[in-house]
């Protein structure tokens, strides 16, 4: 394929470059407002458990606040407070597909935003099973949490430690082949789906490029904070965008409902005021929050 031939393929279905890149600016910005607000929840859920059990540290998007030092933990306890943010990421994740699925096709903008909270819930909660590989289970290192800190508590060996880690990643990784069927639905073109060059064209218009608009647009608003998370949240999608683009070639396109022409136009001035909201948003972000009790 040519070059002229592959820039036919990546426009196709939409009247011109500018609507394009609109559509490629919303699914960005719907793909960075997700991965802000389920991290800010789950630092939120943590936090609030360790409250809930006598202690109050504070939390920001930059995370809850360091409990070294603290006593009275038991298994249930750490399980309660540590395991909140990937549990949440994975129920935002499932109940996001769900309605993804059940939501008439032609809410494409609806669509889009609960695709994109269904991959952020999923990252969110693959990016803990890494955190506890990268941890090398040293209970001084800020990614000493989540499943780690579960399994540390259970008096595992560290062989074992690392070997359920590794089983948990590889299986996990299933997972994102039901991101595949929602990739090619949010095409806006049946026959670029169809074509056996197609496929990957689809991919880039609708994961890719949004996906590397939306992490700028994550580090504009939220850097430096979370900044060790976010990194190997953006290194952990990378194993997930391979499999949703394996899982692809699973689907026909005369099987997926698409809608033509995708997102529907919105006013330009809409993307830039959304944009500017996000960007305004660090503001609150880096607020410290306390209990009120």
């Amino acid at each position: 394929m040519d070059g002229s031939q592959s820039n036919s393929l990546l426009f196709k279905g939409v009247e011109n470059r500018t609507e394009h890149y609109r559509k490629i600016g919303y699914s960005a910005l719907y793909f960075a407002i997700s991965f802000i607000l389920l991290s800010y929840t789950s630092h939120g859920w943590s936090t609030s458990n360790a409250w809930d059990i006598g202690l109050y540290p504070r939390f920001s998007y930059d995370g809850m606040e360091t409990l070294a030092g603290t006593g009275g933990w038991s298994i249930n306890r750490i399980a309660w407070v540590y395991l909140a943010p990937p549990i949440w990421g994975l129920i935002v994740s499932l109940f996001a597909l769900i309605a993804f699925t059940a939501i008439e096709g032609k809410n494409v903008h609806l669509r889009t935003i609960l695709f994109w909270f269904a991959v952020n819930g999923y990252l969110l909660y693959l990016s803990y099973v890494v955190m506890g590989i990268a941890s090398g289970q040293d209970y001084g290192s800020k990614l000493f949490t989540g499943f780690v800190a579960f399994y540390s508590w259970l008096l595992w060996s560290k062989g074992k430690i690392y070997g359920i880690l590794i089983v948990q990643l590889i299986l996990s990784l299933a997972f994102p082949l039901l991101f595949s069927k929602g990739v090619l639905q949010l095409n806006y073109s049946r026959l670029l789906a169809s074509k056996s060059n197609g496929k990957p064209i689809v991919f880039i218009n609708v994961f890719v490029f949004p996906v590397t608009l939306g992490f700028i647009l994550i580090a504009l608003t939220t850097f430096p904070m979370d900044f060790r998370y976010q990194i190997i949240r953006m290194g952990t999608l990378m194993p997930i965008a391979l499999v949703t683009l394996l899982g692809l070639m699973l689907h026909k396109a005369k099987h997926i409902s698409i809608v033509r022409g995708g997102l529907k136009p919105v006013p330009v001035v809409g993307l830039v005021v959304l944009t500017l909201l996000l960007l305004a948003s660090r503001f609150w972000l880096k607020v410290n929050v306390i209990p009120l009790w």
